[in-house]
């Protein structure tokens, strides 16, 4: 029930903020049908999504392999589109990562820990790297960056995460930090705590890439080439409004901070967040107005929505195998 009454305060929330971008004019529901309608835009923002999306795939596909689980990239695919799905259409309840990490762990519970590892390291990469490209792109716009109490207080906070995880990643994946826990006494630390067990499968599971740092390099290259698809899709929905006061540059900017807004678990999808975060990134960076930012992550928020609901026939012809698996790994 209280996971119910969560999601239901965050869709509240969500449509609060729609109703108040509408109310004060920042969104234009006009102008988004009249954008919505221009098919090579549609055909370009679809056809990247779907690239961004296998190569999501081809990233979690390489880490489930090095985690040593076997399984194919055609079951991969499958179970990414049943997570898609989940994501947008049950946050909370059952989320898309929770179906994804069961699923894949479904022929073996010993394995369990390790599917869910990767999964959590999936999305460690995912949101690690586009911080890292924010920072950089802050950097670069320095000056915008300075003459902006928010913009510097998004930096700062940015950077304060990037060194702390630097920090975190060093004891995780680094051996002489193990060795040093060790000769600490770490290890019987771990021993008396309650769930000692639990905890040593958790570590062993993302130690495990200790020794293939140039494989998780691999994955932070796929992840990187996935937020530059990402601008360039905003950047083509923008320039579809004839926008064109906001540099390429700026686009830079404001795409992965955006994004970054995106990503805080405030509303399903970041309905409602995302268009009051693009509407000031947008007007912060010379647009004409904020209305813009609104409404160019609103038409993606509708294309990419429409999209993850064609993936609910990917999940009804495995339902029986989710919920087998859900159960049998609960």
């Amino acid at each position: 029930m209280k996971k119910y009454v969560t999601t239901l305060l965050k869709l509240c929330f969500a449509a609060l903020l729609i109703y108040y971008m509408i109310a004060t004019g920042r969104l234009d529901l006009h102008q988004i049908s009249q954008i919505i309608y221009k098919k090579s835009m549609i055909f370009t923002v679809v056809l990247t999504l779907l690239v961004i999306i296998m190569l999501g795939t081809i990233r979690w596909y390489y880490l489930l392999l090095w985690q040593g689980i076997p399984t194919s990239f055609k079951t991969v695919l499958r179970i990414n589109c049943i997570g898609i799905f989940f994501n947008i259409f049950m946050p909370g309840a059952l989320g898309g990562d929770l179906v994804k990490a069961f699923y894949i762990a479904k022929d073996s519970k010993a394995r369990k820990i390790g599917a869910v590892m990767t999964i959590l390291l999936d999305r460690i990469i995912g949101f690690q790297t586009i911080m890292i490209v924010a920072f950089v792109a802050l950097l670069f716009n320095h000056k915008i960056m300075l003459s902006n109490l928010q913009l510097q207080t998004i930096a700062y906070s940015i950077a304060f995460y990037i060194v702390c995880s630097f920090i975190a990643a060093a004891c995780v994946f680094s051996i002489k930090a193990k060795n040093l826990f060790v000769s600490m006494g770490a290890k019987q630390l771990v021993y008396r705590l309650p769930k000692k067990d639990f905890f040593l499968q958790v570590y062993d599971a993302l130690h495990i890439y200790a020794n293939q740092k140039m494989k998780l390099f691999k994955a932070v290259a796929i992840t990187i080439a996935i937020d530059v698809l990402s601008i360039y899709m905003f950047y083509t929905i923008g320039k579809s409004m004839g926008e064109d006061l906001v540099s390429l540059t700026s686009y830079l900017t404001v795409i992965p901070v955006g994004l970054l807004m995106l990503s805080l678990p405030i509303a399903p999808a970041g309905i409602g967040v995302g268009q009051v975060a693009f509407y000031n990134l947008f007007l912060w960076f010379g647009a004409r107005s904020g209305n813009i930012g609104a409404t160019i992550i609103t038409v993606y928020q509708v294309i990419s929505v429409s999209l993850s609901m064609c993936f609910v026939f990917v999940y009804l012809g495995n339902r029986k195998d989710v919920k087998k698996a859900l159960i049998n790994t609960t």
